[in-house]
This record gives C-alpha cells, structure tokens and sequence, in this order.
C-alpha cells in the first residue's frame, strides 16, 4: 500500500466531511445573517475556509495524479476515476461555485445564494462517491471484502 494512496485516501476523507459541513451547516446559514453584516459574514467564511480547502484541494490533485501515473498500465482503472472525479470538483469549484461567491461578495442575494446552495451537491456527491470508491477499494486491496 503506497503512502500516496493514504494520504489521498485521508485527504479525500478530510475533504467530504468539510464539505458536508459547508454543505448542511455553512451555506443554509448564510440565509439567517442580516442584509447589513452579510458583506462581512460572507467575506469573513471565503477566507477562512479558504485556509483549509485550498490545502486540501492541492494534496489531493497532487495526489491524485501521482496515483494516476503510478497506475497509468496497471489493468485497475480506480485511479482514473479518482483523478476524473477530482477534476469535475476542480470545474465545479471554480465555473460554479467560485463565480458565484464572488457575486455574493457584493451583496446579499437569495437566488444567488439558494443556487449556491443547489450547485454545491455536485461537489458534496462527487466528494462521497471518491470517498466511498477509495475505502472499498482499500478494503478490497486488504482482503476484508
């Protein structure tokens, strides 16, 4: 078992349960903060989650890749789905949710903010099912399953 494939495998599991909490707690929160302190509020969570998603997002496309190439003739194609997986949350991230943050960094705007909201299961599910697929597949690899 290759550190690289811990460290993607923890890395994937860091990232899912960061963004359920953006998901279930973060985002929906964003309805009950006051037009006049929004601004702010909203500013204030786009740096500071910023701190640990950009992190994360980097160790696991570095990651991801490494895998990939390591495996690039192996029969298994696990880690072509990885690397897939965590390129459409990279689009995802900065064609969906990063342009509409930055509208959201002017002002308050429930439609805006409900599409942020909808738009952000893609990535919630895309970081489940990477989740899900390494740990199945780590159990396979461990003869458990």
């Amino acid at each position: 078992m290759s550190s690289i494939f811990i460290i993607n495998l923890i890395i994937s599991l860091i990232a899912t349960g960061l963004i359920w909490t953006i998901q279930l707690v973060h985002y929906p929160s964003m309805k009950f903060v006051p037009e006049e302190r929004f601004i702010s509020f909203h500013n204030f969570h786009s740096k500071r989650i910023s701190i640990l998603a950009i992190p994360i997002m980097l160790i696991e496309l570095i990651t991801s890749f490494v895998l990939f190439y390591q495996n690039i003739n192996s029969y298994n194609h696990i880690f072509t789905i990885n690397l897939l997986i965590v390129i459409l949350i990279w689009i995802s991230t900065f064609l969906i949710q990063v342009p509409l943050h930055n509208t959201l960094s002017y002002s308050k705007n429930e439609n805006i903010l409900n599409r942020l909201i909808f738009s952000n299961w893609i990535r919630t599910i895309l970081w489940s099912t990477r989740s899900v697929m390494l740990v199945i597949f780590l159990a396979i690899i461990l003869n458990l399953i």
